[in-house]
């Protein structure tokens, strides 16, 4: 069974938080971006408090007078530039931090044992002198090895927002002017 004690030390809510903190600095990164296509879209030459950049138009929109005739009256329309453009606002819409933690031993151990058996024998008979010696060695090793080992991954998706409420309402001005107005009471 492997001992936990020895990931005592890791830093574990460092390991976990710092790729969330990675992400909210990611996401600080996109807000200047964001803010800085902002200023060069609403503001000439992106002087924040500057002349405002507007579309100029006319429309011919018609209107019915009261005897019924219809008439074609011109309508300036000044748009402001930056409720027609869509701005690029990323947002971090979702970061998952997958943590697994794989517990194993590390651990490594050798035994040896040698063992060695020496014999000597030896006579002597009629003149005739004789030994014999032998020797008998034997090795023997044993060893053991496990590992541990931590792993994390992080998953981050970012996606574009919904158009802006100003560019939705000038499409429906856009809209309305090709409606006729009624000028007059009954």
């Amino acid at each position: 069974m492997a001992d936990v004690s020895q990931f005592a030390g890791l830093p574990l809510g460092q390991l976990i938080a710092q790729p969330i903190i990675e992400v909210a600095k990611g996401q600080a990164a996109l807000c200047n971006v964001y803010l800085s296509y902002l200023y060069k879209l609403a503001y000439e030459k992106g002087k924040v408090g500057g002349k405002t950049n507007v579309l100029t138009f006319n429309l011919n929109r018609p209107v019915v007078d009261k005897s019924g005739a219809t008439k074609t009256q011109s309508v300036k329309v000044e748009a402001p530039l930056l409720s027609l453009v869509p701005v690029p606002a990323f947002v971090m819409q979702e970061a998952t931090v997958n943590f697994s933690m794989e517990l194993k031993d590390q651990t490594v151990s050798q035994n040896s044992s040698d063992q060695e058996v020496q014999s000597q024998f030896g006579f002597n008979y009629w003149g005739c002198e004789a030994s014999i010696t032998g020797k008998v060695a034997a090795h023997q090793e044993n060893s053991r090895q496990s590992d541990s080992s931590a792993k994390y991954d992080i998953y981050a998706r970012a996606t574009q927002q919904e158009p802006s409420e100003g560019m939705a309402k000038l499409t429906s001005i856009f809209a309305s002017v090709i409606e006729p107005i009624t000028t007059g009471g009954k």
